[in-house]
């Protein structure tokens, strides 16, 4: 049996989350409170195997609460949040990057296929986010300093690259953050990501991303060239493939079949990249539930791509990355903390994209 604790201020809101929940034989509302400081008086009592936490609240918000209770009594939390906007927007990012599992939107009831629709997304994400075993997370006011830096053996230092690419999902908003903000301005790849996240939540991540690094950060448009030092994510409901064009790499979205489950998929990236770049390319494979991006990482790899993988002790899953080294796709594992050192180091400065 799931045990569940509700948290959200709104009546509305927690009766309809109830009537999700009730439906279902393996769950069971522990427990409900009205704002982040009783969600923490609770957690300690109830010892709920899962928490729903509301981001805008009085007294204690979802921001706080989720700090609070990652840094003394451990549990997987999932943001069920209104639509992003201005005010939610950076609590709902900073919330997952302090230990939030995923960020759900509301259910609303404008009509029944919809609500079907969202309500299924919820109960198959509390049910598969309360199988993981998340660690306490503490919180520092200054910047840590990395470990000691992994460094490229010549062969890789002497190769010249010309596009870096990212495959994650459970636990890779937090995984994203951690190494762009330590990569320079200056950087000379362009960088492209395919993040598994909830529809309607990506533009507003990649939003409070670029407020925060200093990197530019967008969402990848349609016969975009890339350029050196920006962040690409792959949009929602489409395939990001990467094309050459009169010399230049661009970005080609299209329609089509989930693959492993999601569209977009980090396999499609990931296979794209293999044909047109091949050894010019990096892949990579942060934390992750499922297997996508692991075939994709073996083209990549055939291609004689290099290819990486987070290391399992600093990922939340070790999924996408762990069926990824089953199959033999694997060139290194790097710490989370190492990662951005790691690709300064590894990029050749004749790397870049062709102009």
């Amino acid at each position: 049996m799931i045990k569940i604790l509700i948290v959200d201020d709104s009546p509305t809101e927690v009766a309809l989350l109830e009537s999700i929940f009730h439906h279902e034989k393996d769950f069971s509302i522990v427990g409900v409170a009205k704002n982040g400081e009783e969600a923490v008086a609770k957690v300690q009592v109830l010892k709920p195997d899962i928490i729903t936490m509301d981001i805008l609240m009085p007294v204690m918000n979802g921001l706080e609460a989720t700090r609070a209770i990652m840094s003394r009594f451990p549990i997987p939390i999932v943001i069920i949040s209104s639509a992003i906007n201005n005010e939610s927007m950076p609590i709902t990012f900073e919330a997952l990057e302090a230990g939030a599992l995923a960020v759900l939107a509301k259910p609303i009831r404008d009509n029944d296929a919809s609500y079907t629709k969202s309500r299924q997304k919820i109960v198959d994400m509390v049910r598969s986010m309360a199988e993981i075993h998340v660690i306490k997370r503490r919180f520092f006011t200054k910047k840590q300093e990395n470990k000691l830096i992994h460094k490229p053996s010549s062969t890789e230092t002497k190769r010249s690259y010309e596009v870096i690419v990212i495959g994650s999902s459970v636990g890779g908003p937090q995984a994203l953050k951690t190494i762009f903000t330590t990569l320079p301005y200056d950087f000379p790849l362009p960088i492209v990501v395919v993040q598994h996240m909830t529809r309607g939540f990506i533009n507003g991540f990649a939003t409070w991303l670029n407020n925060n690094i200093n990197l530019t950060v967008k969402i990848a448009e349609d016969r975009e060239v890339l350029k050196p030092g920006t962040i690409y994510f792959a949009q929602d409901s489409y395939h990001t493939e990467i094309k050459r064009e009169q010399g230049k790499l661009v970005i080609k979205l299209k329609t089509g079949p989930s693959v492993s489950g999601f569209c977009p998929s980090v396999t499609v990236l990931f296979q794209s990249v293999a044909r047109i770049c091949g050894s010019a390319a990096i892949g990579i494979i942060l934390t992750g539930m499922g297997n996508d991006g692991a075939q994709g990482l073996l083209e990549l790899k055939k291609a004689k791509a290099h290819t990486l993988i987070q290391d399992p002790d600093s990922t939340v899953v070790f999924g996408m990355a762990g069926v990824a080294q089953s199959l033999g796709a694997v060139d290194k594992v790097i710490e989370l903390d190492n990662m951005a050192s790691y690709l300064t180091r590894v990029v050749s400065s004749q790397g870049g994209v062709k102009s």
